[in-house]
């Protein structure tokens, strides 16, 4: 495998026994020939890893950047560009946001109402500074496709000097701009500060705690949680395993454990590490070594780009889930649960070593 190309290897299927690792399938693993070129530099995460379908989320603005969850669901669009629909309405408060200083958070109330907190408190926003304003004074209070762009302008350098670093744009922390709000824009209240948000697969701003600089920048869930499904097939927001998902965690690896040099591990060192990290690490979740194949289920995993690993990404997740290599299937319960069900259907194991899981019900 070149160290520049994306790969999209074959769903990976449980061991036929304790000596045969699924890693041995991932090393047969080879281009889709159906998918166009893949960017390497970006955080891959593929359902059923045969889609070309590019799901950065992502791993997810008050007017935010575009996510992408970064890592192996790459075919469902948990990772494509998200709407800027999910930004907060902000209500003018013009003094909050104009004594904010580098460094400092900000939240809000859902009539959004702006207020300063510490940034060890439950917070939506960080700011990085206060940008250059481009727009004439007489200019009217710009639309969000408007301020979208002018993040893009005004807010890159603001954030990239802030955190000495460019932010990874598939990744769960994503830059916002915050403005003091239309009424006080028509005052003359012009006061902006672009900063960091962290964001859900929805694209949806949520709650976080410390300073962004000391976070893991991956895209990651705890062990156990299961990521819902939207009627496109793909991945939304963390769900009960007991509603409709589209996959589950299985393990976290922290890359660092294999590479620990500042360097960015190529994606086929990535590849040949989790293909051998996962299956074992699946394995012990499950508690039994047939639970992967009773299951159904593929055994899938993320990789990380080299901008994701520049902007401080370092874990990787490994997941099951149900994909007929365009989108994710819906799975519901958990997949160590006797009522776990594939598309609403009892799973059916694989009859043979490799193969595919047989759809369910047939």
């Amino acid at each position: 495998m070149a160290d520049d190309t994306d790969t999209q290897p074959e769903p990976v299927q449980p061991p036929d026994g304790p000596d045969r690792l699924a890693s041995d399938d991932a090393a047969a693993a080879k281009p889709d020939p159906l998918a166009g070129p893949v960017d390497a530099d970006v955080t891959d995460l593929r359902a059923g890893r045969v889609s070309a379908a590019n799901l950065r989320a992502v791993l997810i603005a008050v007017i935010v950047g575009a996510l992408a969850l970064g890592g192996t669901l790459y075919a469902a669009g948990y990772f494509d560009p998200v709407s800027e629909d999910h930004g907060p309405r902000l209500a003018a408060n013009g003094s909050t946001l104009a004594r904010s200083k580098p460094g400092s958070c900000i939240t809000w109330d859902t009539a959004g109402a702006l207020a300063a907190v510490d940034c060890s408190a439950s917070h939506k926003f960080e700011v990085a500074g206060e940008p250059a304003n481009t727009l004439p004074p007489d200019a009217k209070y710009p639309s969000e496709q408007q301020i979208a762009a002018l993040r893009e302008q005004v807010c890159t350098p603001v954030v990239a000097e802030y955190l000495g670093q460019r932010l990874d744009p598939k990744g769960r922390y994503q830059m916002g701009l915050l403005t003091a709000g239309e009424k006080a824009w028509e005052g003359g209240d012009r006061t902006m500060r672009c900063g960091v948000q962290l964001v859900d697969g929805s694209g949806a701003v949520v709650d976080s705690t410390g300073k962004v600089a000391n976070q893991d920048k991956a895209t990651s869930w705890p062990v156990g949680t299961c990521i819902g499904i939207n009627d496109r097939g793909q991945a939304t927001v963390p769900v009960d395993c007991s509603a409709p998902h589209a996959f589950e965690v299985t393990a976290t690896v922290d890359l660092r454990q294999k590479f620990p040099d500042a360097s960015w591990p190529t994606l086929a060192q990535q590849e040949d590490y989790l293909g051998g990290t996962c299956p074992a690490r699946t394995t012990a979740w499950f508690g039994a070594q047939d639970g992967l194949r009773k299951s159904g289920l593929q055994l899938q995993w993320n990789t990380l780009s080299q901008e994701a690993w520049t902007a401080g990404a370092r874990t990787s997740v490994c997941f099951v889930a149900a994909s007929d290599g365009k989108k994710f299937i819906p799975v519901t319960g958990s997949a160590k649960s006797p009522n776990l069900l594939i598309d609403g259907k009892k799973p059916v194991m694989p009859t043979f070593p490799g193969a595919a899981p047989p759809k369910p019900g047939r």
